[in-house]
């Protein structure tokens, strides 16, 4: 479960600002932060599920490397703004539904 957490974090690379391709992208995406790499990777993710675009999934995979690569296992230590479980199971529910975000 930590690995899943850290390969899916690891693949996101971003800077802190709003991504807005066309009116419908409005997530935060950062990671100027372990909290920020958080929050974006649950925004990108819900999204993702939500929406099912691959955009989504792309994103996230660069988030998730730009972060791992800046705080590695700083991703899995819980605090008051990274919840790594709750990472892990968005992610399972992208699988449920048939979504792999590794490809």
């Amino acid at each position: 479960m930590k690995w899943l957490v850290f390969s899916v974090l690891l693949l996101f690379g971003c800077q802190d600002h709003r991504v807005g391709e066309a009116e419908e992208i409005d997530i935060f995406y950062s990671s100027q932060s372990i909290c920020d790499c958080h929050r974006s990777g649950v925004e990108v993710l819900e999204s993702l599920i939500e929406e099912g675009d691959e955009v989504y999934r792309t994103m996230f995979q660069e988030l998730r490397a730009n972060c791992l690569t800046k705080y590695g296992t700083g991703l899995f230590t819980p605090s008051w703004c990274n919840n790594p479980d709750y990472i892990g199971e968005l992610i399972d529910s992208l699988y449920t539904i048939g979504i792999d975000i590794n490809g």
